[in-house]
């Protein structure tokens, strides 16, 4: 940012004055222009991306691993590797083959007989009663009670299918909003780095001053007081840039320790949708709405089969029956109907549950429908005043700011502005530099919630 500038300047200008305190007063004049043509060119510009902070000037960030590492390769990354996502795919796998399963006809039966007369080992001769038999039994499930069996089961895989693509969302969203938190949490670390570097040289300003009876004491424990809370705050976000990592790490499901580099720049996302327009995709869209809708219709199918239970099953067996050579082979063909005798105790009940069910899943449709319409709305404001504030920073904070700093300059050109006003305006320039870049990251993570909820891409 142009911001960079005015720190440059100051530390050349203010370092000078710092090792020169007796020449400081001839080369005031000079030093405090340069400071105000540079203060005035940042007063007229606007935020720009920090892709325009030139390689040395990123080389003082005091980072593990400075490889640039892009949103789209974590993604893919992520998609290949994360535990929560290859869990969810197995799964949806494993209810793929049910409909199969259950749509298929009972095992048949095969049975061996021994019938005896007098005793179970007398030999076949011995009556035209003895004979050995061998024979097959099929059972048949009332018509329709199959396919619904298969309706049910294939509704459910759609479900974990709904749920598959649900969960890739998720992760890819958390994944977003860590990257963009600690793209932020870099940035923030260089402001503060460069902000340090300037208070440095203003304890130095102040020391010097005050050694030869131009200043104050005040002004050398202020610049020690500020530099011990930017000490602080950075120690801060180390810490939060080692937690971030190690988030990150354990969505890749790599080692918590492995190095993860330093994000790519970014640039300010419009969201071109409407709240009706985003409530109409997330209700086309959605995939845990969709999954939702998918039980619902696999316990109306199970409300069926329950009513299907009052009709009976069937049951068909065949048998060959080996008598002795003095008397002729028999064969038996018999037929079973299964009657659902105990039904108020049984089939009235199993309708009850499949009915209690399918009005349990109606209403958790709704409640889902509810927290995602609830959800659309929270990220659809974060997004849009994110974008308003960036606008707000960008056309008026930051200029303002810069053109205080000047004022600032002009000030204590003519003493009128003392030392420690003059860090104040800087540091509250860098500090808006800051808060930029936060509701940048802010509005970045509302539109990975937003594709989260909605199911597509709203940027």
């Amino acid at each position: 940012m142009r911001s960079i500038c005015v720190i440059i300047a100051l530390i050349a200008v203010l370092g000078f004055i710092a090792d020169e305190p007796g020449h400081a007063q001839h080369q005031s004049s000079a030093s405090l222009l340069e400071l105000k043509l540079a203060a005035e060119r940042l007063r007229v510009g606007s935020v720009a991306p920090a892709s325009s902070v030139n390689a040395s000037q990123s080389s003082s960030l005091q980072t593990q691993d400075q490889r640039v590492v892009m949103l789209e390769e974590l993604i893919t990354e992520a998609l290949q590797n994360n535990p929560e996502i290859l869990a969810a795919r197995r799964k949806f796998e494993a209810t793929t083959k049910r409909p199969s399963q259950v749509s298929t006809l009972p095992e048949p039966k095969f049975n061996f007989t021994n019938f005896g007369v007098g005793h179970p080992a007398s030999t076949l001769n011995s009556s035209n009663f003895a004979y050995l038999g061998v024979g097959i039994s099929q059972e048949f499930p009332f018509p329709g009670k199959l396919s619904l069996m298969k309706a049910i089961a294939s509704k459910e895989a759609d479900s974990e299918r709904q749920m598959v693509r649900d969960t890739e969302l998720r992760v890819i969203s958390r994944l977003k909003q860590g990257y963009y938190d600690l793209y932020f949490i870099h940035k923030a670390l260089e402001i503060l780095h460069k902000n340090r570097e300037l208070l440095e040289k203003f304890a130095k300003i102040a020391e010097a001053k005050y050694r030869v009876g131009s200043g104050l004491q005040q002004d050398v424990l202020k610049a020690q007081v500020e530099i011990s809370l930017l000490a602080q705050r950075l120690e801060i976000l180390q810490q939060q840039k080692g937690s971030q990592e190690a988030f990150l790490n354990s969505l890749l499901n790599r080692p918590s320790t492995a190095l993860m580099g330093k994000p790519g720049e970014l640039n300010k996302s419009e969201l071109n949708h409407d709240l009706e327009q985003l409530n109409r995709l997330a209700r086309e869209n959605a995939p845990r709405l969709n999954s939702h809708q998918e039980i619902v219709d696999s316990n109306a199918f199970a409300l069926n089969l329950a009513r299907k239970e009052y009709l009976p099953d069937f049951g068909v067996s065949f048998q060959y029956q080996k008598t002795g050579s003095l008397f002729p082979d028999y064969y038996m063909a018999t037929a079973e109907v299964k009657v659902p005798l105990y039904f108020w105790r049984k089939q009235r009940l199993g309708v009850e549950e499949a009915a209690t069910k399918l009005v349990q899943s109606r209403h958790e449709y709704q409640a889902s429908a509810q927290e995602l319409s609830f959800g659309i709305k929270d990220q659809f404001l974060v997004a849009k005043t994110a974008e308003r504030l960036l606008a707000l920073y960008e056309q008026g904070i930051i200029p303002q700011a810069a053109t205080s700093l000047e004022s600032a300059l002009a000030g204590y050109e003519t003493g009128k502005i003392d030392f420690l006003t003059l860090i104040n305006n800087l540091t509250v320039l860098l500090n808006f530099e800051m808060d930029y870049y936060r509701e940048l990251s802010d509005q970045k993570k509302a539109l990975a919630r937003l594709e989260e909820l909605v199911g597509v891409p709203v940027q």
